[in-house]
């Protein structure tokens, strides 16, 4: 390094989508200690509303194009911290003390950490300290079917298990097992449990990455998976858009990867959040304020080809396919 300065210290949150990553980023960045850490979010999904949640708590955001870490935009992440720290060199951007980079939930990880830890420049100025994967303890059975999920379960040092009010404590304790299994060097507990910050960027114990760890579905592992997003083009009704995210639900659950949004309604003051992971409808919340975006969007990510009626079903509530003001053409 040309600096006198440590390497930064950098920690991964990774885990399949809905499986609850903004969550715990949002209460680790509320902890004192994190006031000095740099946020990188790479989000799947032509808008990032998980940038924009986490954004409410604090401006030190980088939102990456979008795309996935592994096959998509993995130079782009090497990019952003080499431009990192050329702007910390020259005191363009505020002094910060660690890096949190989460990634999406389509990620293989196992690209990422070889960019990080082989490039020359990279591994003076940054050091990987751990990789923290969420596991969505509803979905998980279905979802460790996938290759993705089971390679962020075994690149982890941290397993954090979400949603465990909503299965079984034997449901609960089966997945435990199936994830010892699968890595029994990660400290496994459950995603509520408090998270030390200094856990996350203290040190792991140095050992190679498996190799058996890639994209073992090979380089098209988003093969079929297919992102709609929908503008409002006209007042929004609560209960016309209620029954028909039942419908859909019911209908398309199984291939529904994600749904998500902020929307306006006749029945609500002010904005709201919309999530759903698979036939889960999560309970709505108002949207943070200064979330910095004024536009209402709904986006759904399918895991094979978008359901040809489900356009026009969302187009009688007044949810069509806009272009985004901000974007132009579709990157």
């Amino acid at each position: 390094m040309t600096d006198a300065r440590p390497p930064w210290p950098i920690a991964l949150v990774t885990g399949y989508l809905g499986s609850g990553k903004t969550t715990l980023i949002t209460r680790l960045l509320r902890h004192p200690d994190m006031a000095d850490t740099m946020v990188i979010v790479n989000e799947f999904g032509e808008i990032g509303l998980d940038h924009h949640l986490i954004k409410a708590v604090t401006d030190n955001v980088i939102l990456l194009p979008n795309g996935c870490l592994c096959c998509m935009i993995r130079q782009d992440v090497v990019q952003t911290l080499r431009e990192l720290h050329r702007a910390w060199l020259m005191g363009s951007i505020p002094d910060f003390g660690r890096i949190l980079i989460e990634t999406t939930g389509l990620a293989e990880p196992a690209p990422l950490v070889a960019s990080i830890t082989s490039h020359p420049m990279l591994s003076d100025a940054f050091a990987l300290q751990s990789i923290t994967t969420l596991v969505d303890a509803e979905y998980a059975p279905s979802q460790i079917a996938g290759a993705t999920c089971r390679n962020q379960i075994r690149v982890a040092d941290y397993i954090a298990v979400s949603k465990c009010d909503l299965v079984t404590p034997t449901e609960v304790s089966d997945l435990h097992d199936r994830l010892i299994a699968m890595n029994p060097l990660a400290s496994i507990r459950q995603s509520d449990a408090v998270i030390e910050p200094d856990h996350l960027f203290r040190r792991t114990a140095s050992r190679p990455l498996p190799p058996s760890i890639s994209c073992d579905s090979g380089s098209d592992h988003l093969a079929g998976t297919t992102t709609l997003v929908l503008r409002p083009e006209r007042p929004l009704t609560w209960t016309a858009f209620q029954t028909l995210i039942n419908d859909v639900l019911n209908e398309f659950g199984p291939r529904l990867l994600r749904l998500k949004g902020r929307l306006s309604f006749d029945a609500h003051k002010a904005p709201v959040i919309i999530q759903a992971v698979h036939h889960t409808f999560y309970p709505i919340v108002e949207a943070p304020p200064g979330s910095g975006h004024d536009e209402d969007f709904l986006i759904l990510i399918f895991d094979d080809a978008v359901p040809a009626s489900i356009v026009d079903q969302f187009a009688c509530t007044g949810l069509v396919v806009l272009p985004w003001p901000d974007q132009g053409a579709a990157e």
